[in-house]
């Protein structure tokens, strides 16, 4: 499974309108190669400031199976596949010095809906994740304090 935006290559800088302090619009992800028996879709958005140090910038789970792609600023604008949970809307990147790494995973699931409730821990999302995953992709992008 492949997991790409078209606001920002793998690697490369995350574009302004998508930080906390400007737009804070979640950027559009589209993705390929989904494995067979995919029921649904869970995503996470993390920057893994130091090891056990994560800040959770977006969780969302039961995107359904049929899904291949988030519009452009759909966190918290209804603009969510129907039937979708948001467990943490969207914050953008806000590092407060120099630059960091934001990971957006994608997980094809077995399963229709996770049991967990919004506002969940990170440690426990990945709990109920782990248990279903078929398939995982990842897609990097930076993003550079202001100053």
């Amino acid at each position: 499974m492949e997991l790409s935006s078209s606001a920002f290559a793998s690697a490369q800088p995350i574009p302004e309108r998508h930080g906390k302090r400007a737009g804070n619009a979640s950027p559009s992800l589209s993705w390929t190669g989904v494995p067979a028996g995919t029921r649904s879709f869970a995503l996470s958005a993390l920057d893994r400031i130091s090891p056990g140090n994560v800040y959770v910038h977006w969780l969302a789970c039961d995107i359904p199976g049929t899904v291949t792609a988030l519009d452009d600023d759909a966190s918290g604008s209804g603009r969510m596949p129907e039937g979708s949970r948001e467990l943490t809307r969207y914050v953008g990147p806000f590092p407060p010095s120099g630059t960091h790494t934001y990971e957006f995973t994608l997980y094809a699931l077995d399963t229709d809906r996770l049991d967990v409730a919004a506002g969940v821990s990170l440690p426990a999302f990945e709990r109920a994740v782990n248990g279903h995953i078929l398939e995982a992709a990842t897609l990097s992008g930076t993003f550079k304090a202001r100053g």
